[in-house]
């Protein structure tokens, strides 16, 4: 049998086997999720080394664009690769980075026939259809009281780089993440929605310890900062 054949055999087997991976994150610029990059890996992974598969990812970077060479190789010697190369606005490492990112998620879901993304076939940007509205919830990390909370502490000139909806054991909050790193929850929708609206500029957020568990951070207030610039260009966004 040759490679060439045994390798369609197993990609064949594999994409069978695998299912569409469940999408935890939030694209704050078209409020719709999608499914991260580890996690597609941590999912794809194991069903591909079943059937002797490895995909090899290889960052690009050519004329202003930047992307990723996506090879399939199967144990027998036979492989397959493709190229996806996106414009860049932003040449920064940060944007270069953003960018291969982005790509090796689509790639890697296209190649291997998992839908990563929300698929609403153009209503809701047409307005067609309107997105529900999340439902009011109580507070994952502090009792409500009638006295609003006060920031202890100011993330100053953050960049939100990622917002996210959590489903916990008996209510739904929100998690926003600032510079990749420190995170802050919150369950009031206007401040989750003012957390989206603001995900072009640099912002200061005022959190405080979570009264309920200290060491999670609680989101309390949210501002561009002064002075700030946006992060992407409104084409970008539209």
């Amino acid at each position: 049998m040759s490679a060439q054949i045994q390798y369609s055999e197993a990609l064949v087997k594999a994409v069978g086997e695998l299912s569409n991976v469940a999408k935890t994150a939030a694209n704050p610029y078209f409020k719709s999720k999608y499914a991260p990059l580890d996690a597609i890996i941590d999912a794809t992974r194991p069903v591909l080394k079943k059937h002797g598969l490895a995909v090899i990812q290889q960052p690009l970077f050519m004329e202003g664009t930047a992307g990723v060479e996506t090879t399939i190789l199967h144990e027998g010697g036979y492989s397959t690769t493709s190229k996806l190369l996106l414009p860049l606005k932003d040449q920064s490492p940060q944007g270069v980075g953003s960018a291969i990112t982005y790509a090796r998620r689509y790639a890697l879901a296209a190649v291997l026939g998992i839908a990563s993304e929300d698929d609403d076939d153009g209503n809701v940007s047409t307005g067609l259809v309107k997105k529900e509205e999340a439902k009011p919830v109580k507070s994952p990390v502090r009792e409500v009281s009638k006295e609003e909370p006060k920031a202890t502490a100011t993330w100053k000139n953050v960049e939100i780089t990622n917002i996210r909806e959590i489903q916990g054991k008996k209510s739904v909050f929100f998690c926003v993440e600032f510079d990749g790193k420190a995170e802050a929850l919150t369950f009031d929708k206007k401040l989750f929605a003012t957390a989206t609206d603001l995900a072009l500029v640099k912002v200061d957020a005022g959190v405080a310890p979570g009264k309920n568990d200290p060491s999670k951070w609680q989101l309390i207030s949210l501002a561009p900062t002064s002075g700030a610039k946006a992060n992407i260009t409104p084409d970008e966004k539209a």
